[in-house]
């Protein structure tokens, strides 16, 4: 019988962290779920040996594939994965026990919700609490409003055309939740700090995406320039857009902001 769930966690010389995040699953209320591991070429020895004693694990399965990233560790995962209903989620990090069964029982209510994730909150070097704010295509175009680590239908990754493999120095989730949002489907926040993303100097966000983010933003904006020439005009006309300029008044500022936090951004 297959599982409700797969968590899928690639795994890139995360030895030292790994056993805490599968335990930490193992708290979930929801207990109907499998765990797919892909080494994306972990090169430790450290590492390696955690794998090994990991995969005797009756629910877990490891797979061992060349170092692509994370979008192509994913996709891996996802595609041999058993479920109707993913968990992305990465090897140095966790969520709260009750993620999963509200999660669920979200998708399980609403067909047009595609993705579910909650409040995040920092530990580590970083310990501030981040909130996003899910919803439609008009809260994605210009800033990233979900976590990766998120719980989504299976058929929504392979309707929008999985993760892209070319992203390979982050903002791949941000770019994968723009093709989710065009395609119809909302992005559902839980209200509560449910995931808990652990900060150390190895981070990809760190390392990688910060210092190339003007290189990645223009790869997504050519990617989807049609769609950002569409709802950039809308928003213009309908005149939403915030000015950053100071000869703007206070009142018209007030006015947006109350506009971006009422029904026309939920």
């Amino acid at each position: 019988m297959k599982p409700a769930i797969s968590v899928i966690i690639p795994c890139f010389n995360d030895g030292l962290y790994l056993g805490e995040t599968i335990s930490k699953l193992k708290l979930q209320t929801f207990r109907d779920f499998e765990i797919i591991i892909v080494n994306d070429g972990s090169n430790d020895e450290f590492t390696l040996e955690v794998l090994k004693k990991i995969q005797q694990q009756e629910v877990v399965t490891v797979y061992h594939i060349p170092n692509q990233r994370m979008s192509a560790a994913r996709n891996y995962g996802i595609e041999r994965s058993n479920a109707d209903l993913i968990v992305t989620l990465d090897a140095d990090d966790y969520f709260d026990k009750t993620f999963f069964q509200k999660a669920f029982n979200i998708l399980n209510q609403e067909d047009k919700i595609g993705v579910v994730s909650c409040y995040i909150r920092n530990f580590g070097l970083n310990k501030k609490v981040f909130k996003p704010r899910g919803g439609t295509i008009k809260n994605f175009l210009f800033s990233n409003q979900c976590s990766m680590c998120a719980m989504f239908r299976k058929s929504v990754w392979l309707e929008v055309g999985k993760f892209d493999e070319q992203m390979r120095l982050g903002y791949e989730d941000w770019e994968f939740f723009i093709r989710v949002t065009a395609n119809g489907y909302l992005i559902k926040i839980i209200p509560e700090v449910l995931f808990y993303y652990r900060q150390t100097q190895k981070s990809t966000l760190k390392n990688d995406t910060i210092p190339n983010e003007k290189e990645i933003v223009h790869y997504i904006i050519q990617k989807h320039l049609n769609l950002y020439k569409k709802e950039l005009a809308e928003l213009i006309i309908k005149k939403q857009v915030l000015y950053t300029e100071s000869r703007i008044s206070w009142q018209n500022i007030k006015k947006m902001i109350v506009n971006r936090l009422t029904a026309r951004y939920k």
